[in-house]
């Protein structure tokens, strides 16, 4: 048996509806403002990276890391 838990993002008062979306893209800025303000070693930034991960579609973080790569991210880190 695997000991890893599976677990969903935390309700988050700021998005009450049930549309994940804004959730998701303000999960991904605030880990990348996270990890650019404290480092990848910071370990508080990794509950916005779970979040993201789980509530958001992998094709959507694919493009918003070549966004980021390529400098034409839309979002302010």
């Amino acid at each position: 048996m695997s000991a890893y838990k599976m677990e969903t993002a935390p309700f988050d008062p700021r998005f009450p509806n049930q549309n994940v979306t804004r959730y998701c893209y303000q999960s991904y800025i605030d880990y990348q403002r996270c990890v650019k303000k404290r480092g990848e070693d910071f370990a508080p930034c990794n509950y916005f990276k779970k979040v993201y991960k789980s509530m958001c579609p992998n094709a959507w973080i694919e493009k918003w890391d070549d966004q980021r790569e390529s400098g034409t991210f839309p979002g302010r880190i």
